[in-house]
């Protein structure tokens, strides 16, 4: 499966995910839980004089538009005299305001003032899953279901799934629990395979199989099972599993998008065309409109992919992401100031918020305007204090991409004056002494991090790769690379630099291994140029010359590839 694949899919996962207050991690939204009927309302008991005139002035705020206060009053007085009837009224208030907390509060007030109202029970097990109290909203969840009603087990489980480990083995005990209670409860068993599927995906194939044995046409616990196979790498056994499923079941709205996301792991081509089938059968569906739209960008149908983010335009929702993928159009189009009103509409809290900031910033600085992005860095800084170092950074890196290297440092010697330990800023500041070829300012910085943290893999490899290319010191700097390796063995760049290393040095064949385990892991042009050049030392030319042009593929005008061939005297490939 190629990096590409991998790249789009989690998009579009994250495509369909993003409308949700929550991740969904199961293999498919749980299907919706009506709400039970509004029980009918409990008889009203005298209040002591002091509640009822902190009634008057709840009921006066609600009415004058200060509905806070309105709400602040009741939930006090529910909480004071225990009364039923305040704590559903305040519940209700809290709900229609989306205020969790208060909402949290009250729903397990009523819940507990009255054990014998399904509604509360619903409520509360709701509340409790929006505010990630995961093993009590589990315990609900199972007094709904001995109740004989849809328990909440899958949305639970579901919502679980990406939290803290201590909170999925304490779900997951409990789940075993109830299940050698009653061994054929087929969503107990699907709930608990939802829980173990990222990190024992066997197991959890496992249960939602022993699930489909008690009801083969159960389709939460046969998404459990795709879902599975595909974390155990086995696309094509879950390509199939899925044909078999949407053989028995062709218009199942969950079957046909979860085939169309793992098509989008195997081929970008067939994926579209199922996205396209269900955005005409849905047009209504936003999240399914968006993952068309991201399959459309990755295969570069530019003008098609425009015409539906503009139209996500139109929806909360999808405002933020479409915005974000406009802008990266204009920018494809080489327009930076229609891509600079697009990123301004990304909005806090959107997963692209950060990435479209960087975009900001770096147009600013290519076209000059050193001073807007440096008050753009201020202003967002005190916005969101807890990215302020973030945004510096960002910042520091476009100045030294442009040539302002000088800026660069001057803005990190002031942040490092407030924190001189801090490792990011050191660490910055390297990279730009490196810009400025002061590579003995550079090796200091990057040995002061070492000094704290010796075992720092990205460090040690930077310093290695520096003193390998920039000085005569290439045997300390295999000493420094090799560290780097045997802490991190997978990391693309510590593997390209062992290549490099090892070509330098004259090890033509080990560089070789380590340059193509690197390509085959990250496909990137600076590791293209590194190997296309042994390939060509080793006089095989073709090689090179047909990876050198991958290269420009990934990366068309790549400056390192073109000195790389105009310094070897080769010939440039066609891009």
């Amino acid at each position: 499966m190629s990096k590409r694949h991998i790249v789009i899919a989690g998009l579009i996962s994250l495509g369909l995910s993003a409308c949700s207050q929550q991740p969904q991690p199961e293999p498919a939204p749980v299907s919706p839980v009506a709400e039970p009927a509004p029980a009918p309302e409990l008889p009203t008991k005298p209040f002591a004089q002091d509640t009822l005139y902190s009634l008057l002035v709840a009921e006066f705020a609600g009415r004058r538009g200060n509905p806070d206060i309105a709400l602040d009053n009741y939930l006090e007085q529910a909480q004071q005299t225990r009364d039923i009837g305040l704590a559903k009224h305040s519940t209700q208030i809290a709900r229609q305001l989306r205020k969790d907390k208060a909402g949290l509060e009250a729903a397990l007030l009523w819940s507990q003032l009255d054990p014998s109202s399904e509604e509360a029970l619903f409520i509360a097990t709701t509340e409790l899953i929006n505010a990630r109290r995961y093993v009590e909203a589990l315990e609900y969840s199972r007094k709904l279901e001995l109740r004989g009603n849809q328990a909440l087990h899958l949305t639970v489980a579901s919502q679980a799934s990406n939290s803290e480990g201590a909170q999925i083995g304490i779900m997951a005990e409990q789940l075993q629990m109830w299940l050698d209670e009653d061994g054929d409860d087929k969503e107990l068993l699907t709930a608990l395979a939802i829980l173990l599927q990222q990190q024992a995906p066997e197991e959890s194939m496992a249960l939602a199989k022993r699930a489909l044995a008690i009801d083969p046409s159960y389709i939460s616990a046969a998404m459990v099972e795709v879902k599975s196979l595909q974390r155990l790498n086995q696309l094509d056994l879950a390509q199939k599993r899925l044909a078999e499923l949407l053989e028995q079941q062709p218009n199942n709205k969950r079957l046909r998008v979860q085939y169309a996301r793992l098509m989008a792991n195997i081929d970008l081509p067939s994926s579209e065309q199922e996205f396209a089938a269900l955005h005409k059968d849905y047009p209504k569906d936003t999240e399914l409109q968006l993952a068309y739209a991201l399959v459309l960008y990755e295969q570069r149908k530019t003008d098609a992919a425009e015409e539906q983010f503009s139209l996500l335009l139109d929806y909360e929702q999808s405002y933020s992401m479409a915005n974000y993928y406009l802008g990266r159009i204009s920018m494809n189009r080489q327009q930076p100031h229609v891509a600079m009103g697009y990123f301004d509409e990304v909005q806090p809290g959107d997963p692209n918020f950060l990435p479209a900031w960087v975009f900001r910033s770096d147009i600013l600085i290519e076209q000059g305007q050193s001073q807007a992005a440096i008050a753009l860095l201020q202003s967002s800084a005190r916005q969101f204090p807890k990215l302020a170092q973030r945004f510096l950074l960002v910042t520091v890196e476009s100045l030294n991409k442009y040539g302002q290297s000088d800026l660069s440092v001057e803005m990190l010697n002031q942040a490092l004056e407030r924190d001189p330990q801090n490792r990011h800023l050191l660490y910055g500041r390297a990279m730009s002494f490196e810009k400025q070829d002061n590579i003995a300012a550079m090796e200091a910085d990057l040995r002061a991090i070492l000094e704290n943290k010796p075992d720092n893999a990205s460090v040690l490899n930077a310093l290695g790769y520096t003193l390998a290319t920039r000085s005569d010191r290439k045997e300390e700097a295999f000493e420094l690379i090799s560290k780097a390796f045997k802490l991190n063995p997978k990391d693309p760049a510590i593997i390209d630099s062992m290549g490099w290393i090892e070509y330098l040095r004259g090890n033509l064949q080990s560089a070789l291994g380590f340059l193509r385990q690197a390509m085959n892991a990250y496909p990137d042009h600076e590791i293209a140029a590194h190997l296309g050049e042994v390939l060509w030392q080793l006089g095989r030319a073709e090689e090179a010359q047909s990876i050198w042009q991958q290269g420009f593929e990934l990366h068309p005008g790549s400056e390192i590839l073109q000195e790389t061939i105009q310094r070897l005297n080769a010939k440039i490939p066609q891009p």
